[in-house]
């Protein structure tokens, strides 16, 4: 017994002894820039030993102006990389590269301006010096001009020195930065940064993508699918663990930023990545056809934009596609066989041999229907096969668990019984008819058996039978969580994170939408805008916690003293502004007296000491408030104007408001 147990263990250390012999697959990572907290997933897979548990050995390579990813990874002296559009650009360009992984769900470029320099919206920069790169990382700022409107002959752009200092020494006005980054530096020189987001304005890019190469993933799919895999682990942990990142920045990368500064840009990066929200590295298709159509309008590239390819998946399904090449192969086979098995059947010499080849016929026969039957049952996706009436006659097991009902509830019953209003069956033969009798990607929502509703991506054609239609068959695919991570994303595109109020792009909308209103029915609204006092010693003093314990108790304090015809959004760090939308006829002085009658209460409610988390914090404000409409009104002009008048009551003294007028103030 002793002996037997003394064999195992020997061959149990033999078998490890031999996996840890098996030597690590050297690999290169090239990174985007110099060593920071950006790429702190990286760091972390490597020193937490995640790439070496999946057989990789990696050596993780600076980037320089000289030394792109893009160019580093099609060159081969690198297997891995990580880039922003410029790596959809080569791909629609004909280069062979995949898109593994987007880190960043919103790009951190911003063009950043001082706070006292009034320069709050792309219409400001009119005139302006602003400084750029001059290449493909313009694009996010060359889009969001072109969506506001702005000739490019207006601005006077110069070309990035990458040192933000010649924004605070007053050399341009404003200054291509990462919000993750030089924010910080403005700080530190205690000027107060202003970011004009290029997501507030309807553009919203991928950023950090981790990449690879066609050859790779083709001759490597293993080695693909574990250095994706180790990459996310070490994402999960670096922003678990960002003290210990800071660490190792410090101490073996030799980076020289201050510790607080690199609190800071983990703590933006965090809000970038979204890791409560959403997978880490998640990538949804439709955000990288917006971003070729923005290349396509910025003549980078021209059309058709075909992205097959472009995304990697790590875990594959069976797709419709899929099934239907593999149905056909199968039935070609069939019929091959059955042709060849009737040539000798009627070539056979002796009964003994027919009989023989009758049995093996049979057999083969019997085992291509069990493995065509395997191809159905086994489909992630739900076949289906209606007739004329709309009757299902036909589906795949898996339509079992999607309606959670036994194949016989679902065999004979109407198929028009699922849709949920104001789908319809009728809406989907229609549409059916428009394509020819071939739809693919139709999305509609259903029922299931408990009443829960599921979108569903449906690919069908019409089933013909001596060329006449005889029914509907299809695949159809669940895209419910799918369509809840698009709503979601949506949600936060016009939501300020922090206090879950809307922010600029979701404030624009609204004002747009009340000045028309206005000037239909003849009667004014009012923006107040709000900027507390002295709120930055409130983050030097208790810490960034605190303060943004403070914009939350502030945002409650505002929607307090609000109707609920009445707004209020977060636009900046401690900036906030009310929207009136409804207040009484033109000419009326009720207007006036219900916007004054609100500012007041409001500049009361905020000079209250705050006690948040044991600590009482006094604060005040100072509010602009401007009416609408007017002829030359549109939603830029009167922030414009309330953003005025608020610096007015700053200069006057602060803890007050101040009343915009026409042509007390130059808005040049």
């Amino acid at each position: 017994m002793h002996l037997a147990w003394l064999i195992i263990a020997g061959l149990l250390l033999f078998q490890s002894s031999a996996q840890a012999s098996e030597p690590l697959e050297n690999v290169t990572m090239q990174l985007r820039w110099q060593h920071q907290f950006q790429f702190a997933g990286y760091y972390a897979a490597q020193k937490k030993g995640f790439y070496h548990d999946q057989g990789l050995d990696v050596k993780i390579l600076e980037g320089s102006p000289t030394r792109k990813p893009v160019n580093e990874v099609l060159a081969g002296r690198a297997n891995y990389g990580e880039a922003n559009t410029e790596l959809l650009n080569h791909f629609l360009n004909g280069e062979p590269l995949v898109a593994m992984a987007a880190i960043l769900q919103h790009s951190p470029s911003v063009l950043l301006t001082r706070k006292d320099s009034g320069i709050r919206t792309p219409q400001d920069l009119s005139g302006k010096r602003i400084m750029m790169m001059g290449s493909m990382e313009d694009l996010e700022f060359l889009s969001m001009f072109a969506h506001e409107g702005i000739d490019l002959q207006t601005l006077e752009i110069v070309s990035s020195s990458h040192d933000v200092n010649d924004l605070i020494l007053g050399n341009i006005d404003a200054f291509n930065a990462y919000s993750t980054n030089e924010p910080f530096a403005l700080m530190q020189q205690g000027i107060e940064p202003f970011l004009i987001e290029p997501l507030n304005y309807g553009i919203d890019f991928y950023s950090d993508i981790l990449f690879t190469t066609q050859q790779e993933l083709r001759e490597n799919p293993e080695r693909v699918k574990a250095f994706y895999t180790a990459t996310i682990q070490g994402w999960e942990y670096a922003l678990e663990h960002p003290e210990e990142v800071i660490d190792w920045l410090i101490n073996d990368y030799g980076v020289t930023k201050s510790r607080a500064h690199l609190r800071f840009e983990a703590e933006k990066l965090t809000e970038l990545i979204l890791p409560k929200l959403i997978p880490i590295g998640n990538i949804n298709s439709g955000r990288f056809q917006k971003m070729a159509e923005a290349l396509e309008r910025a003549n980078f590239v021209e059309g058709p934009l075909d992205l097959n390819g472009f995304v990697y998946e790590p875990n594959p399904k069976i797709d419709s596609k899929l099934f239907w090449q593999t149905l056909l192969l199968a039935m070609t086979g069939l019929i091959a066989f059955m042709l060849l098995a009737l040539w000798f059947w009627r070539n056979a010499q002796s009964l003994k041999n027919e009989i023989a080849l009758r049995e093996a016929t049979e057999k083969t026969l019997k085992q291509s229907h069990e493995h065509f039957k395997s191809i159905i049952d086994n489909l992630q996706v739900v076949y289906y096969r209606a007739d004329l009436e709309g009757l299902i006659v036909e589906a795949s097991p898996s339509v079992e668990e999607f309606f959670h009902k036994p194949m016989q509830e679902i065999i004979g019953k109407k198929i028009s019984d699922y849709y949920v209003y104001p789908f319809s069956r009728e809406g989907f033969l229609s549409a059916l008819d428009e394509a020819n009798g071939k739809i693919t990607n139709y999305e509609i929502q259903v029922y299931d058996a408990l009443r829960n509703p599921h979108w569903i991506s449906v690919n069908s054609q019409y089933v013909y039978e001596h060329g006449q239609v005889i029914g509907v068959e299809g695949t159809f695919e669940d895209i419910t969580e799918q369509k809840k991570y698009e709503q979601m994303m949506q949600s936060i595109a016009f939501q300020d994170p922090l206090t879950s109020l809307g922010n600029r792009r979701a404030l624009i909308g609204d004002l747009q939408k009340a000045i028309a209103t206005a000037k239909r029915h003849g009667f004014q609204g009012a923006v107040l805008f709000v900027d507390l006092d002295n709120f930055k010693p409130v983050n030097d003093t208790y810490g960034h916690q605190v303060g943004d314990t403070l914009l939350i108790e502030v945002a409650n304090t505002l929607k307090s003293h609000l109707r609920a015809e009445d707004s209020v959004y977060r636009i900046g760090g401690d900036e906030f502004i009310l929207l009136l939308p409804h207040l009484a006829e033109i000419g009326d002085n009720k207007s006036e007296n219900h916007a004054l009658t609100v500012a007041n209460k409001i500049i009361e409610a905020l000079s209250t000491p705050f006690v948040l988390n044991e600590v009482v914090v006094q604060v005040s404000s100072s509010m602009g408030i401007c009416y609408f409409p007017s002829n030359k009104q549109d939603a830029d002009y009167v922030i414009r104007c309330a953003d005025l008048a608020m610096y007015e009551a700053k200069r006057q003294g602060k803890n007050q408001w101040h009343l915009y007028k026409e042509g007390n103030f130059n808005l040049q």
